[in-house]
Order: C-alpha cells, then structure tokens, then sequence
C-alpha cells in the first residue's frame, strides 16, 4: 500500500568534543549489599487465580550512599513484578527491577542520602 522507506540520516557531532564536564562525584564510599528475601518472612494476600502479593514492611533498612540490591525469592512459584517504597519521600532510586528466575526477582535500590532509610518490598507471583 505505501511504498515508505527509512533513510537515517546522518549528522555531525554537534557536541564539542573539549571541555566536557567530569563528575567529581566520589564513588569510594557508596557501598553494595545483597541481601536474600524469602517469600515465607513475607505476609501474603490472595489476589485470586493462584497469584498472591508478598510484602515485606519496613523490612529492610538501606544505609546512607549504598546500593541494595534485594532478591526476592520463593519455591514453586512465578514472578511477575517486584517493587519497593521508602518509609519517607527523600530521595531513593531504583536501578533495576527484573526477573533473574522464574522463581526470584532483584531489585536494585541506590540510597543517595546521608541517613539509614527503611524501605518495603513487594512482589507479585503466581503459584
């Protein structure tokens, strides 16, 4: 019906290529910690069809300048989606939200701030 063919086109480096601002940013004291979150320590609520949500409330506390990375994982069952809230609204940030398994989701949760900050969790699955 249409004949519409897509030609990229190509552009010159707009952006200069001196002065180019470097973060200066310290990194050596933002830490990473793993930690293993079983769908047993959760409460659980039946949403119907065999899915549940798992929560863990105020479970967890994420340190100041770290990155937490939390594994949330069960036996005989399929994840669907993960999340997290933090207790207050300072600023936190996910850096990643996947199924590693079909059993387990990762949530990777940055703390930017100076102070220990407690955080729910939240999964969805499927028995």
């Amino acid at each position: 019906m249409y004949n519409c063919y897509y030609v990229p086109m190509l552009m010159p480096n707009s952006i200069p290529t001196y002065n180019i601002e470097r973060s200066t940013e310290d990194f050596s004291r933002q830490r990473r910690r793993e930690i293993p979150l079983d769908i047993r320590e959760a409460s659980r609520a039946d949403l119907g069809n065999g899915f549940y949500s798992y929560e863990w409330l105020n479970y967890v506390v994420i340190n100041p300048n770290e990155y937490l990375v939390c594994v949330m994982a069960g036996q005989n069952i399929n994840v669907i989606n993960g999340g997290f809230a933090p207790r207050d609204l300072a600023p936190m940030y996910a850096m990643e939200s996947f199924p590693r398994r079909k059993n387990q989701w990762v949530v990777t949760v940055h703390n930017p701030t100076g102070s220990s900050r407690e955080l729910s969790l939240y999964l969805i699955a499927k028995t």
